[in-house]
């Protein structure tokens, strides 16, 4: 599920797949060709499922699009949204 906050991992520490999905995977901005390989990406046997407030990226379109829950909208100039970045290391 997206949105499933922070999680600090510490050195040595063993990884849950449910781990790698949550924090990892529906909290990255995904990169796709296209919107048809982002399309062909969710829903089939075996292939994670859309959660809102997914982002991805769509190359062909220069575009960045977030999933509301029921669709994929377009980030533009009227969207307003807070970045905030951590320092690891």
């Amino acid at each position: 599920m997206a949105g499933a906050g922070a999680k600090l991992f510490t050195s040595g520490a063993v990884l849950t797949a449910a781990q790698v999905n949550t924090f990892l995977m529906d909290q990255a901005v995904m990169v796709f060709a296209s919107t048809a390989a982002r399309d062909a990406a969710f829903g089939g046997a075996g292939e994670p499922t859309l959660s809102e407030g997914m982002i991805c990226y769509i190359s062909d379109a220069n575009s960045l699009l977030y999933y509301t829950g029921t669709a994929w909208s377009a980030l533009g100039e009227d969207d307003q949204f807070v970045l905030s970045s951590q320092v690891f290391g």
